[in-house]
């Protein structure tokens, strides 16, 4: 069963509040009008196809868990924002910070995205088919991001875990406590299957990842220079 909603007609809370209510039903929502809006798809529960027809806003599908939505557009900043479980699909490019802190599902943005996907990623996987911007996977803890186009400086900038996958030779630079490697027998295999699954156009043996450095981090700590008061006020 299909049901059209005019985001034209109805706000933000509404229509969360509607797609939850529609969720573990066998349906699939279209949200026509979107006009970029904010918040689509924030904290739904459940199985749950979503069409949505344009550009979302900031947040779309934070918070999410379950729920399969293809934007037809673009996405703004924090696209998928903790999201737990589910599958987000962008048809064109994603704003910086995509997918911060996600914890599990799959984001695929089939154009571009900004600086910082996959900041403090947790779990799940990520997959930029065209370029992303710098800082691509800061902090990450888990999971796998899949770059399929040029990623920018710092790349991977004090990540504890997870990998990130890139083709040979598109990295503009890397960051710290990273270190790259070839792939295992085993990745080679789940990037084979991820890229037929999701029609991605790749070759797993075109790959290298990065993946964090063993042991202590290498920190500096901040001393700070005391000047007595009366120096000060001299």
């Amino acid at each position: 069963m299909v049901e059209e909603l005019d985001l034209e007609q109805i706000g933000e809370k509404e229509l969360n509040t509607r797609l939850q209510e529609l969720a573990n039903g066998g349906h699939k929502v279209v949200l026509r009008n979107p006009r970029a809006r904010h918040n689509i798809a924030v904290n739904i529960s459940g199985s749950l196809e979503i069409e949505v027809q344009g550009s979302a806003g900031f947040y779309c599908c934070g918070f999410m868990n379950g729920p399969t939505v293809t934007v037809a557009g673009n996405v703004g900043w924090y696209a998928a924002d903790n999201m737990l479980d589910g599958k987000l699909i962008v048809l064109k490019d994603a704003g910086s910070n995509l997918a911060p802190s996600m914890i599990g599902g799959t984001v695929i943005a089939r154009g571009s995205a900004g600086s910082r996907a996959g900041y403090g990623l947790k779990g799940g996987t990520v997959v930029v088919c065209g370029d992303v911007g710098l800082l691509t996977g800061q902090q990450m803890l888990g999971g796998r991001i899949v770059l399929l186009g040029k990623a920018g400086e710092q790349t991977g900038e004090s990540m504890a875990g997870g990998a990130i996958f890139y083709r040979r030779g598109a990295l503009a630079g890397v960051g710290n406590n990273v270190r790259a490697r070839s792939l295992e027998a085993a990745e080679v295999e789940s990037l084979a299957v991820l890229f037929t699954e999701n029609d991605l156009q790749a070759d797993p043996d075109e790959f290298e990842c990065l993946v964090p450095k063993s042991g202590k981090r290498k920190s500096q700590p901040f001393k700070p220079e005391l000047v007595a008061r009366e120096e000060v006020l001299s």
